[in-house]
C-alpha cells in the first residue's frame, strides 16, 4: 500500500508542477508585460516550454518508476501548447526548435527503444535457455522496455497471438509439473464460447448495418478481437502447467489466470467435491469459470494470497478450487513438500 501510495504521489507531483509552469507562462503571455516586451519574452518563454519544463519534469521522475520515455511526450505536449499560445509572429525560437530540436529528440528516443529491446532479447534467449515459461519471461522482458501498464498490455498482446498462432509445439512435462484441462472439459466450453460468439458476431453485424456501416465494423471488430483473445487463452492451457516447486505452488490456467502460494501459507490440501465450492468473496476457483471448472482439488491456507488475471485487478483468497488432471498425484507431492 506504502509503495502505490508513493507512486501515486510521485506522479502527481510531476504532473502537476509541469503543469503549473505552463498555466503560469499563459498567464505571462497574456499580461502587459509581455504586450511591452514581446520580441525578448517570446524568445525566453519559448525555452521554458521547450527546455526548462521537459528538464524540470526529468527531474522528478528520474528516481521514479515512471519511464523516462515519457519526456518525449511531455516535449511534444509543450511544443504544441507553444504554438497556440505563443503569437504567430514570434515564434522564431519556437520554427527552430521544431526543425532540429524535435528529430533530434525522435532520434534519441528510437536509439534507447531499440538498445532496451536488444537487452530484453539477450535476457529472453538466457531465460529461455533454462526453460522457464515464456508468458512470465515475456512479462519481464516488456517491463524492461515500456512503463507499468504499457508492459502488462504489450505482453498481454504477443502472447496471445504467440499462444493462439505460432507456438504448435507439444511441451515436455516435468515430474513437477502438472495439466490442468484434459479431464475438465472446460477448453470444450470456451470453445463453444467462440462459436457463439461467431454467430452473435454475424447477427449483430446485419442488424447494425440498418442504422450504421461504421458502427456495424466496430462491432464486429470487437467480437473478432474477442474471439481471437480466446483462441490464445485456450491455446495457453497446455502451454502452462501447474508446477510444485519446494518453496511453492505455481497455479495458472493459461493466460487467464495465476498465482504463486507459498508451501507455508498451505493450511490443508484435499479432494475436492461439490459442496466445497461456496460464493464467498474468499474462495476462487483457478479458472475464473466456477462451478463450471469441475474442481477436484481444494487448498485452505493461512493468509490471503493474490489471484492475478490477465486484464483486471488481483483478487485476494484464503480458499482456492482448481482442477488437476491427475489430482489424487498431486495432493500427494504437495502434501511431501509441507511434510519437510
Amino acid at each position: 500500500m506504502t509503495s502505490k501510495t508513493s507512486f501515486f504521489k510521485a506522479t502527481s507531483i510531476a504532473f502537476i508542477i509541469p503543469m503549473t509552469l505552463i498555466l503560469a507562462l499563459i498567464l505571462l503571455l497574456n499580461s502587459t508585460a509581455f504586450t511591452s516586451h514581446q520580441n525578448t519574452l517570446s524568445t525566453f518563454i519559448t525555452i521554458d516550454f521547450i527546455i526548462t519544463i521537459p528538464l524540470v519534469y526529468f527531474l522528478l521522475i528520474r528516481k521514479t518508476k515512471i519511464s523516462n520515455l515519457t519526456i518525449a511526450p511531455c516535449l511534444i505536449m509543450c511544443v504544441i501548447i507553444a504554438s497556440y499560445v505563443i503569437p504567430i509572429a514570434n515564434q522564431d525560437s519556437l520554427t527552430l526548435a521544431k526543425t532540429w530540436l524535435i528529430p533530434i529528440v525522435e532520434l534519441s528516443i528510437l536509439t534507447i527503444v531499440v538498445l532496451k529491446v536488444r537487452k530484453a532479447i539477450q535476457y529472453y534467449k538466457e531465460a529461455a535457455h533454462h526453460h522457464q515459461d515464456f508468458y512470465s519471461i515475456l512479462q519481464d522482458t516488456c517491463k524492461s522496455i515500456f512503463p507499468g501498464v504499457a508492459a502488462k498490455l504489450a505482453a498481454n498482446e504477443i502472447a496471445l497471438l504467440y499462444y493462439g498462432f505460432f507456438n504448435f509445439k507439444k511441451i515436455e512435462l516435468q515430474p513437477n509439473e502438472y495439466t490442468n484441462y484434459k479431464g475438465s472439459g472446460i477448453l470444450s466450453t470456451l470453445g463453444a464460447v467462440i462459436f457463439v460468439v461467431a454467430i452473435e458476431m454475424v447477427t449483430i453485424h446485419f442488424l447494425a448495418a440498418k442504422w450504421s456501416t461504421i458502427l456495424a465494423w466496430i462491432l464486429t471488430g470487437l467480437s473478432i478481437y474477442s474471439a481471437l483473445q480466446l483462441i490464445g487463452i485456450i491455446r495457453s492451457v497446455p502451454k502452462r502447467p501447474l508446477v510444485i516447486n519446494d518453496n511453492e505452488l505455481i497455479l495458472r490456467f493459461g493466460m487467464l489466470s495465476e498465482t504463486i502460494i507459498p508451501m507455508d501459507a498451505i493450511e490443508t490440501i484435499a479432494l475436492a467435491n461439490s459442496s466445497d465450492f461456496d460464493k464467498e468473496k474468499t474462495t476462487k476457483t483457478l479458472s475464473l469459470l466456477g462451478e463450471l471448472e469441475n474442481s477436484n482439488v481444494v487448498m485452505h491456507l493461512k493468509t490471503p494470497q493474490q489471484l492475478q488475471f490477465i486484464y483486471g485487478k488481483p483478487k485476494s483468497y484464503t480458499k482456492l478450487l482448481l482442477f488437476v488432471d491427475n489430482n489424487q498425484s498431486f495432493k500427494t507431492e504437495v502434501e511431501k513438500r509441507l511434510s519437510k
